[in-house]
């Protein structure tokens, strides 16, 4: 059975901000990934792949979820199929492997909504989710969904910095890039 995700977003005063709202998320969401790997490149590599508990099993595996999410939904907003071929490495790559592909994969979201108008966002595009059903998600639905589900991800890896003795990691707040960050 084929559904629609409704939009909340119909005033046409709305759609004429929503490609600048969506282009600040994905910049934001590169910023806020840059911040995290390059905290992370302070610290022992070995710390990235060790094993703790939380939802994936240490920062390495968790940065590579956010990889392959932000992939999987990319491909889905430029209504690829299914089957499209992923370039997400196995759990073997490195951890210096994973952080590039991440910052990689992000600029290329920045690359993709830039070139995007108000049409093209508010466009649905039909999205297999495995478990759920078939969906026509519009494009900008689907963005807001990377970005947070990063969001939620990249505090994740805090959580699993802290039970490894990191007390020292950067400020990812949306507000402290609107405020301070973005203009770095």
């Amino acid at each position: 059975m084929l559904h629609a995700a409704s939009s909340l977003f119909t005033n046409t005063v709305v759609n004429h901000v929503l490609v600048g709202i969506m282009q600040e998320q994905v910049n934001y969401n590169l910023w806020a990934n840059t911040q995290i790997i390059n905290f992370l490149r302070t610290k022992p590599e070995e710390l990235m792949e060790k094993e703790v508990a939380s939802s994936y099993a240490g920062i390495k595996a968790t940065l590579l979820h956010i990889w392959d999410c932000q992939d999987w939904w990319l491909i889905n907003m430029k209504n690829g199929p299914a089957s499209a071929a992923r370039d997400i490495p196995a759990a073997s790559a490195t951890v210096t492997e994973v952080m590039e592909g991440l910052l990689a994969h992000s600029r290329e979201m920045v690359n993709y909504i830039e070139q995007m108008t108000e049409e093209g966002l508010n466009e649905t595009c039909l999205v297999a989710i495995p478990f759920t059903g078939d969906y026509l998600i519009p494009r900008f639905q689907m963005l807001q969904q990377v970005t947070m589900h990063s969001v939620y991800h990249r505090g994740q890896v805090v959580t699993i910095g802290r039970q490894l003795g990191f007390t020292d990691a950067p400020n990812t707040d949306y507000m402290y890039y609107m405020l301070l960050g973005r203009n770095k």
